[in-house]
């Protein structure tokens, strides 16, 4: 392309009119061309690219100028309509410099000059005669549709003709086959045989084609009365007419006359009536005379194939979609140095669609295919192609999970961090139903292990009704976090209007689960339909440095232009860095608020020079994920965990100080308290800019009292006695056990005392009796368990070189229970 210069490139349907045109607009001058591919019927598929990844108007690399794919080229052989692709070259200026095909079924179907002679000797009966008329009816009525010529002879002692080529195609067939009255003689065949050859396959005034294939059905009872003395048999051989016998009740010696492979173009009945019977098997062996391979739908290759439903350029190799090769099966074509390659799924079914959508991929420089098969047993398949040898073979196939979804209908590998490697692919399956959400589609990503196996990572859907994920398209990066981000197209959303969404890239995930923007057609311009339709975001079009979008919908495209993306530095700090546990304390009111306990220091500033003045939000929120508060900013409001406040970004160094109340009773201080900063920018539709929506995340941690870095390890100790010397066995009598706990190690962090004890007894409550420091305890039953309860002890923490007793009484025995043993801890 030129200096300073950017073109993009429209695909236009015209499904009514004789020509299709492709519009080429340079950036800022809006230049329009036409250029005109065929004076046939042609549909474009609709789709914008200007680079070699998932194109159907490609760009090359080693070449200034564009490949053209129409993929709906129909040309009429004889009487039926074949439907392939053709690929044009085309320069800058839109003007075809070369065309080549690929899957393209050439019309094979061969004239046939096809001639019946059939026996009206004195040996037949008239009903039996009448019936060879019927059988000659038949074949003709059902090869009526092919490109079949055919003329009758009677023979006898003479022979006449009934019929020529001219007959039949001024439709005089039927009626003089039907007056043609019986000869009544002798059988000679061979002067017959004559007779056909020099006076209607060679003689050009009975409506003969010089280069038509010549064949002779001959239809007789009996053995010939003639000779072959002129070597009538041998002339058609050095001609290469082919014949077919049909004996009724003869004998062998008719073989010699049919050609080779004789057992195979005789056919030997044992009377009139079972004509019908040899009718279908001689109808195919004139079909394969023919040529036709549009005879019978489950013999297609190549005639419905649409060679570039769908494009990719891998460097220098182009592939294409062939959705209607093989039956519908689909296929790959691999072209290459001008060299065709057919890529097949063996496991492939009929109406499969293989080649719908193809994406390329790349995993330590070697090469992969993938392709979509929306149709392949009604929920979708996606077919991944690894090189062996020299051989394109299929490594894994992914099947949908809904009937009807059209898994695999779109398809799109990222390389998330631009390291040549392709990490994951997203699948779209866009008429995916979601019934109880009212959603349409959605979209699958797969990671691509270093196995080149893909592995489910995640589903991604989107409240919309408009086929979600009928477009799906990688781009550059458009945040500035040096990860490739993607566009999904939801084209039939708010009413056909069409919205894109905009995923950024994950590094682990391939994308995020929600989307970072929506962008509905309808506010762009309400007169737009099927936005999204078709998405590329590879190119700076306002050479900018900054990556823009470009949008097909019908009848338009739309160029989204980038804003820049800005980072804020936030640093959090806090005093003291750790938090001390000395003052948390469970016991007695549990209601109450610490005063400050510590300080949260947040410094702002432009991550990089730009014009300051800009209006940010910003809210603090003090342990994000959690349903019990363990900080607030507020000493007399405990739901107050959330602070917001509006600031102007300067670009030096701001800073604002906040402090943080926690309650007296904080149960989990092993867990470090969480701190999120989120930034929001105001007036973001008017603003020059656009800010970084990415949220801080930072902790504060708890005080430990470790011996050893962070890492606490309790050494606890239970000693327990019986308190009561003797156990009578009797309802509603009582023991007691005293259970002393100690901790020689650092500091327990969530303690707990289980007590064991057989289906007779059942706990009663726990008395504390000594501490070395306050305590408390807390004993529960689980549900359904009747041997066993749970006391913790001191939580959050039992602290280091703690000892507590406590007092167990009240183990009852129930009288219907016999007592095994009394406490096991």
């Amino acid at each position: 392309m030129g200096t300073g210069e950017w073109h993009v490139v429209l695909k236009c349907f015209e499904w009514s009119v004789d020509k299709s045109a492709i519009y080429k607009s340079i950036y800022q001058n809006l230049n329009v061309w036409s250029f005109s591919l065929a004076a046939i019927p042609v549909s474009l598929t609709f789709n914008i690219d200007t680079t070699p990844q998932d194109v159907y108007i490609g760009e090359q690399n080693d070449f200034f100028g564009y490949k053209v794919l129409q993929f709906m080229s129909v040309h009429e052989c004889n009487e039926n309509s074949y439907v392939n692709g053709v690929c044009y070259t085309i320069t800058n200026q839109l003007q075809q410099i070369s065309s080549f095909k690929t899957a393209f079924q050439e019309c094979t179907k061969k004239t046939v000059d096809l001639v019946f002679l059939f026996d009206g000797s004195r040996s037949m009966s008239e009903d039996e005669f009448n019936k060879n008329k019927d059988f000659i009816v038949d074949i003709m009525n059902s090869l009526k549709n092919s490109s079949i010529k055919f003329a009758a002879v009677q023979f006898s002692t003479e022979y006449r003709k009934v019929f020529d080529f001219n007959d039949y195609q001024a439709g005089r067939d039927s009626d003089k086959l039907q007056k043609e009255p019986q000869l009544r003689s002798l059988t000679n065949t061979h002067k017959a045989l004559k007779f056909v050859l020099d006076e209607i396959l060679d003689n050009s005034e009975s409506g003969a084609s010089p280069d038509a294939t010549k064949v002779v059905v001959l239809i007789t009872d009996g053995d010939p009365s003639d000779s072959d003395r002129n070597g009538i048999i041998k002339r058609y051989d050095e001609k290469n007419i082919i014949r077919f016998v049909i004996g009724v009740s003869c004998d062998v010696s008719l073989l010699s006359i049919a050609s080779d492979p004789k057992d195979k173009n005789a056919f030997k009945i044992e009377n009139y009536d079972r004509l019908k019977e040899v009718l279908e098997n001689f109808q195919k062996k004139i079909f394969k005379m023919e040529g036709s391979k549009v005879s019978r739908a489950g013999d297609m290759t190549n005639e419905m194939s649409q060679s570039g439903f769908s494009a990719v350029f891998y460097n220098d190799t182009l592939i294409l979609g062939s959705v209607g090769s093989n039956s519908w099966r689909g296929s790959l074509q691999h072209r290459h140095e001008q060299k065709d390659t057919q890529i097949d799924d063996p496991h492939m079914q009929m109406d499969s669609y293989m080649g719908y959508s193809i994406s390329v991929g790349e995993k330590n420089s070697a090469p992969l295919y993938f392709s979509g098969a929306p149709r392949f047993e009604h929920i979708g398949q996606v077919v991944l192609f690894r090189l062996n040898g020299k051989n394109w073979t299929a490594a894994q196939r992914i099947n949908g999970d809904q009937i009807g979804s059209y898994f695999g209908a779109e398809l799109c590998s990222v390389d998330v961090n631009s390291d040549g490697n392709t990490d994951f692919l997203l699948v779209g399956a866009p008429l995916f139903y979601h019934p109880h959400e009212k959603k349409e589609g959605q979209i699958y990503v797969y990671t691509l292990t270093d196995e080149m196996q893909l592995k489910h990572e995640l589903i991604v859907t989107a409240s919309s009704m408009g086929r979600f994920g009928s477009t799906i398209s990688s781009l550059a990066d458009l945040n500035g976090d040096r990860l490739r981000d993607v566009a999904v197209g939801a084209p039939l959303e708010n009413d056909n209007t069409g919205t894109v969404y905009i995923y950024l890239g994950d590094r682990h995930r391939g994308i995020r689960s929600t989307f970072s923007q929506r962008i509905m057609g309808q506010k762009i311009k309400p007169v737009l339909r099927f936005f999204g339709q078709a998405i590329d975001g590879h190119i700076d079009l306002g050479e900018d440095g900054l990556p823009d979008i470009v949008v097909g919908s019908q009848g338009a495209a739309v160029v989204l232009r980038s804003r820049p993306v800005f980072n804020v530095n936030a640093r959090l700090s806090f005093i003291p860095n750790k938090i001390s546990t000395d003052n948390i304390d469970c016991l007695g009111n549990t209601d109450e608020t610490l005063p400050m306990y510590f300080n949260l220091d947040l410094c702002v500033m432009f991550a990089a020079a730009m014009s300051s003045g800009l209006n940010i939000s910003y809210m603090l929120c003090v342990d994000p994920m959690r349903p019990i508060f363990r900080g607030f900013f507020s000493q007399t409001n405990k739901k107050s965990r959330n602070l917001t406040s509006i600031y102007e970004l300067r670009d030096e160094d701001t800073c604002f100080n906040y402090s943080v109340y926690m309650p007296k009773c904080v149960k989990d201080t092993s867990s470090p308290i969480s701190i999120r900063l989120n930034f929001f920018q105001v007036d973001n539709e008017s603003a020059s800019a656009v800010l970084n929506m990415d949220s801080k995340m930072s902790q504060v941690p708890f005080e430990k009292h470790c011996r050893k870095n962070d890492t606490c390890i309790a050494e606890l100790d239970v000693e327990f006695n019986f308190m009561t010397p003797t156990l009578l066995v009797a309802e509603e009598q009582y023991f007691q056990v005293l259970v002393k706990l100690s901790n020689h190690g650092d500091d327990s962090y969530n303690t707990s005392l289980t007590m064991h004890y057989p289906r007779g007894l059942s706990f009663s409550r726990m008395t504390f009796k000594k501490a070395t420091r306050p305590t408390i305890h807390s004993c529960q039953d689980l549900e359904g368990v009747l041997d066993k309860t749970i006391c913790g002890i001191s939580r959050p923490v039992f602290r280091s070189r703690s000892a507590v007793s406590h007092i167990a009484p009240g183990k009852k025995f129930q009288k219907s229970r016999t007592v095994t043993n009394c406490l096991n801890l």
